[in-house]
């Protein structure tokens, strides 16, 4: 239960110390898969070198980074990307689950479109808050960080996601709805209930502008899961 678990927000200081890691790794356990710093800047490099042209790099947001995007922008711009499309199709034993009630998060999957955010970061520090970034998202190489094209009203922008990685034991297909409501209405880590991971999300997503029917249905069926249970 989460009364029973230490519980921290993900902020920029809970990365930049480590404790998000830390917390990871206490409760993964002897078990735990959680990225090395070194890990860390290999994968971040790999998409973004430390000499790179920062000048206009953006960020794709379309889950938690809506809300709480903690990297630091200088302009956001509703965006669009084709060829993947919002889900929870990511199972997680730390943050909003547990390794004996793992709980899901949201990724890219491959097909349809999705409606986010894309923040520009400001050159002079753009790679520091890409580091500070893959300590959020791939603290458990989860994801795989892609290039995509993002339609704006400004036009096309190149921007960064992490996308959902089909070869990772992490991925969960495609699974009956009953299923997914029971998970987020049950699951729960030290960064809190899955269900208001989604309920979160889908309020950035409201005061954004932004409408998601897949959602916005999941968000009534496990409201009313909640309320039937109480």
């Amino acid at each position: 239960m989460i009364s029973e678990l230490k519980t921290t927000r993900i902020t920029r200081e809970a990365l930049q110390d480590w404790r998000v890691a830390t917390m990871a790794r206490e409760q993964y356990g002897a078990d735990a898969r959680v990225a090395t710093e070194d890990q860390l800047l290999e994968s971040r490099r790999a998409m973004v070198p430390d000499d790179a042209d920062c000048r206009d790099l953006w960020v794709f947001g379309y889950g938690s980074l809506i809300f709480n995007p903690i990297i630091a922008h200088d302009q956001r711009l509703l965006a669009r990307t084709h060829g993947y499309h919002r889900r929870f199709c990511l199972w997680t034993k730390i943050g909003r689950g547990s390794p004996e009630c793992p709980g899901l998060v949201l990724s890219l999957d491959h097909g349809g479109s999705c409606v986010g955010v894309g923040f520009r970061l400001n050159p002079e520090t753009a790679i520091a808050e890409l580091d500070l970034l893959w300590r959020r998202e791939m603290l458990t190489l989860a994801y795989n960080a892609r290039w995509l094209r993002l339609h704006t009203a400004e036009g096309i922008k190149r921007g960064l996601a992490f996308v959902a990685n089909p070869e990772r034991p992490a991925y969960a297909p495609p699974m009956p709805f009953e299923d997914t409501v029971t998970t987020i209405s049950t699951a729960a880590g030290f960064n809190g209930y899955c269900r208001d991971y989604l309920f979160e999300t889908l309020a950035g997503m409201y005061e954004c502008g932004i409408r998601d029917r897949a959602m916005e249905k999941l968000a009534k069926a496990v409201s009313e899961r909640l309320a039937s249970s109480a």
